[in-house]
């Protein structure tokens, strides 16, 4: 050992072991043709491992491949000011479908009129900070549609990115993944997107796979033509056992399913399928639950094998379906949630009387407000001075105490007069 060691200094003094440095380079893309390649798929084309696509303020009709490189396409200015139109080509804006690592990134496009905005193959890799909108797809994932063939899971990253306006005629408007698909969506903002014929209006995650992460995110009237308008999850196929899959932090709000009355669950806001997941800290709100029966889970649906955990979120305001509906053998566990005014009942299905227990509450959220779509909470809100509170998404109070109207004996005898 002691040779060895004497023998190094020599061994790097004749450059034996001495590695040429590989520079990482950035190819400079202008609208106008002028930069170090004439197209974004030029700079893909022309790109080494590590290297920088740097897009420049402008639209760019094009559709992109990464092709499996481990590079960064990035704009300049972000999406308001660099758009990839997709118009006319038929095809999907962005496409990663050759083992992508989560080092390929896209970042800072308007993703736009594609047949569908991003897709993921047999790839993981990071989309973030991007807007996805306008996109149609006749089949699945009008915005981002992740699938996987292969024998092992892959892990992509979808974060901070705006999805709307997008369309698919079957599964998954906003973002979709399928088979062995472990997703870390985080911090997005996902709204008016249509799964027009099937589930997952917002988002549709369907898995063998245990881990996924769905966290941060505001999902909005999105509308989906069966189960889960805001947020569906299930597992493929029915082995035990059931998918385990964390949802927390989320606003989920004023989305819609449509659902089949032969299940008898729909599940507006969020709908799960044989799993076990992680429901906690979530605001819930005006979420419908369609379908012609008055007991398909408005704002959450939830059927067959599995033992979810719904905790610490605030189910309010369902215009249709109950609050929470249980149905086709499903054991939760529901604890220190809060309902209120959830049309059909707080609690229908086999979980009917989930409010009475486990520190559950029936009682006004006191938000913000209402009306303006502001559910940030007042500072006596229940759900902050809750035993187990903070309730909800919204951990920190948006406002003061609940005003309170000062009571006088005038005010008093002009109620209960009775000579009106």
């Amino acid at each position: 050992m002691r040779a060895s060691r004497l023998l190094a200094p020599q061994m790097f003094a004749l450059g034996l072991f001495v590695a040429t440095p590989v520079l990482a380079r950035t190819w400079n893309v202008l609208e106008n043709g002028s930069g170090n390649a004439p197209t974004v798929q030029a700079g893909i084309d022309s790109s080494a491992a590590g290297d920088t696509v740097l897009v420049y303020p402008g639209t760019y009709h094009e559709a992109i491949n990464f092709q499996g490189k481990v590079i960064v396409v990035r704009s300049l200015s972000g999406p308001e000011a660099t758009t990839l139109d997709a118009t006319g080509l038929s095809r999907r804006v962005v496409t990663f479908e050759s083992g992508e690592s989560r080092s390929a990134v896209i970042r800072g496009f308007t993703i736009t009129h594609g047949n569908g905005g991003v897709l993921v193959v047999d790839s993981q890799p990071s989309v973030i900070d991007n807007v996805i909108t306008a996109n149609d797809n006749t089949q699945n994932g009008g915005g981002i549609w992740c699938g996987a063939g292969t024998f092992f899971p892959w892990y992509p990253l979808i974060e901070a990115n705006t999805i709307t306006n997008n369309q698919a005629g079957s599964l998954a408007g906003g973002v979709g993944t399928q088979q062995r698909m472990v997703l870390e969506l985080v911090n997005n903002y996902i709204a008016n997107n249509d799964a027009m014929s099937g589930d997952g209006g917002g988002i549709y995650y369907r898995s063998f796979d245990n881990g996924a992460v769905i966290r941060g995110n505001t999902v909005i009237n999105n509308r989906a033509g069966d189960h889960g308008g805001g947020i569906y999850v299930a597992l493929v196929g029915s082995p035990p056992p059931a998918l385990q899959v964390e949802i927390s932090w989320n606003l989920v709000a004023y989305n819609v399913a449509h659902g089949s009355a032969i299940t008898g669950v729909s599940g507006g806001g969020i709908h799960l399928i044989e799993t076990n997941a992680w429901v906690h800290h979530n605001t819930i709100v005006g979420n419908e639950g369609g379908g012609t029966a008055n007991t398909l889970g408005g704002g959450i649906g939830i059927e067959r094998i599995g033992t979810p955990l719904i905790e610490k979120n605030i189910i309010a305001y369902s215009t249709q379906g109950g609050g929470i509906n249980c149905v086709g053998g499903a054991t939760p566990t529901i604890q220190n949630n809060l309902a209120w005014q959830n049309a059909g009942g707080d609690g229908v299905g086999d979980c009917a009387t989930w409010w009475q227990t486990n520190g559950n509450i029936v009682a006004d959220p006191a938000f913000c407000d209402t009306l303006s779509g502001d559910f940030h909470l007042h500072q006596d809100s229940p759900a902050i001075t809750h035993v187990a509170g903070p309730l909800g998404v919204y951990p920190i109070p948006g406002c003061g105490p609940v005003p309170v109207r000062h009571t006088t004996w005038g005010i008093l005898k002009s109620k209960y007069r009775t000579d009106q």
